[in-house]
């Protein structure tokens, strides 16, 4: 685990060092210089393949400047596959922690390992989870599924869920809208010191969820976005952007579209990872019967296309898609009566108790089942979906329709519980793991695609990938209330190369 320095309080590096976007040769290095001036700082950087930076690999220098609220990302390049580097910055006569990231290996790997996280609501817990990732060293990677911040107020409206009260309050205390708000806000995430150890540990490779912009975020608008009372929603949406590209150590995919975030990570033909965005490019979540019309979109026609031209093109081992939302259904028009409080509280149904949740992916139905059709139809194997977002943990088989016994699966799902925002323990006020399990029973019994879940716990999934197979392991900590270094492992589930069943391991 990599130690951060906070002791000295004029020290310019407090929100610590990062990086992120790794390649075979190339990683992008990170940190932000707190300064009392607007003039520009200049930071220097070394990379060195030992902590101790008696080899040093590569060094410059970068500007940190107001346009980009002092935050510096640099793209290192000329390094070596799969190898462990260490790097640190210097600026007004200071040194910055020490951060340490892994490049991705190049062809005939047979082994890869990463940490699935997603939901990181500040004022809803301490982020055990982080520093539990943080202290492993055995991971390549982190993949972050969105929900990076929450740019929810302080005091939320009726349809979001409050903060606990352990001391954790947002700055600032009203709902993000403006740059200003934005930066504000990854100011705070940034200087928790889970989150620095996470950072300073291994690098990140993101896609986003909707709170990094306004809860209920699609291509036009959100549904707690009023322009009468937020401002335009265009405007919000780019400052949105821009704030989480200063703040993340990060590769943009297209320089000239700064609002684009889908693309692929090559995991040396072990993996093709595909990262999609299914918020700021979709259609407007609608109820049924609008939502089945079929010209309807998570996606957007561009990365759509793009999408499916992955999966056809692949020549990897396994195609990993990096899903901000669940993707299997999480509605049944005949489920039983007494889960239906629960699917409620997750948000797994409409909130007239009666309808799918139409704001994931059970909200655009025609799209989902064109994406398992195409790769049943094109006898595209080995497909594993990586979602977050909904707060709990699942363990999923995928078919078109999910409650034919008699249909072959066509994919795996593994979705990760929250790393601190509230599911259902946490919203019924009773103890973990006591009464929620009694109704997981009920859960899987009435949607039989789903073979484990966990409506309590938060922590984060290791998926470890293997030509032979893809294993997911879902790990909790103890409690969110306080800091802790307590976790324990809740499940493990295994799918073999060309059989896309799911098997307890």
């Amino acid at each position: 685990m990599i130690n951060i320095n906070m002791e000295r309080i004029d020290n310019p590096f407090v929100h610590g060092v990062a990086s992120g976007d790794p390649l075979e040769d190339q990683v992008v290095i990170w940190t932000r210089v707190t300064t009392p001036t607007s003039e520009p700082v200049e930071v220097n950087w070394k990379v060195a393949s030992d902590s101790d930076f008696s080899k040093i690999i590569a060094s410059g220098t970068a500007l940190a400047e107001a346009n980009a609220d002092y935050t510096v990302n640099v793209d290192v390049t000329g390094l070596e596959p799969a190898t462990r580097y260490f790097y640190q910055f210097e600026a007004l006569g200071q040194i910055s922690p020490v951060g340490r990231t892994k490049t991705l290996p190049t062809n005939g790997v047979e082994h890869l390992r990463f940490a699935q996280v997603s939901c990181a609501k500040f004022n809803a817990g301490f982020f055990n989870a982080y520093s539990r990732i943080a202290a492993r060293d055995d991971l390549d990677f982190l993949l972050h599924l969105g929900d990076y911040i929450y740019e929810a107020s302080n005091k939320p409206p009726a349809s979001q869920t409050p903060g606990a009260d352990i001391g954790r309050p947002f700055e600032p205390a009203h709902e993000c809208k403006t740059l200003e708000d934005y930066r504000q806000r990854y100011d705070q995430y940034h200087r928790d010191p889970d989150l620095q150890r996470l950072r300073a540990s291994l690098p990140i490779i993101a896609t986003l969820d909707d709170h990094e912009f306004a809860d209920g975020a699609w291509r036009d608008g959100a549904s707690e976005h009023n322009p009468e009372r937020d401002g335009d929603w265009a405007k919000r949406r780019a400052v949105a952007f821009q704030v989480r590209w200063e703040w993340l150590p990060a590769r943009k995919p297209d320089p000239a579209n700064v609002q684009r975030v889908f693309r692929k990570v090559s995991l040396g033909g072990l993996a093709d990872l595909m990262l999609i965005d299914t918020r700021t490019l979709r259609d407007e979540p609608v109820p049924p019967p609008a939502m089945f019309d079929p010209e309807r979109s998570a996606l957007g026609a561009e990365q759509r296309t793009w999408l499916l031209e992955q999966f056809d093109t692949s020549k990897a081992q396994w195609k990993l898609l990096a899903n901000p939302s669940v993707m299997a259904t999480t509605w049944s028009k005949d489920f039983p009566p007494s889960i239906k409080q629960a699917l409620l509280k997750l948000k797994l149904i409409d909130v007239d108790g009666i309808r799918p949740d139409y704001d994931q992916w059970d909200g655009y139905p025609v799209e989902r089942d064109l994406l398992l059709s195409h790769w049943r139809d094109n006898e595209i194997k080995n497909v594993v979906v990586l979602s977050g977002d909904v707060h709990i943990g699942l363990a999923i088989e995928l078919k078109r329709d999910a409650f034919d016994p008699q249909e072959e699966p066509i994919a795996v799902e593994f979705v990760t519980g929250s790393l601190t925002s509230q599911n259902l323990d946490d919203k019924m006020g009773w103890e973990r793991r006591t009464q929620s399990i009694p109704i997981e029973q009920e859960v899987m019994k009435a949607f039989p695609h789903i073979h484990w879940c966990d409506f309590d716990s938060h922590g984060y999934l290791v998926i470890d990938v293997t030509p032979a197979q893809v294993t997911a392991q879902w790990w909790a900590v103890d409690t969110l209330l306080r800091p802790s270094n307590t976790e324990e492992l809740m499940s493990t589930w295994m799918v073999e190369s060309g059989k896309p069943k799911l098997i307890p391991a």
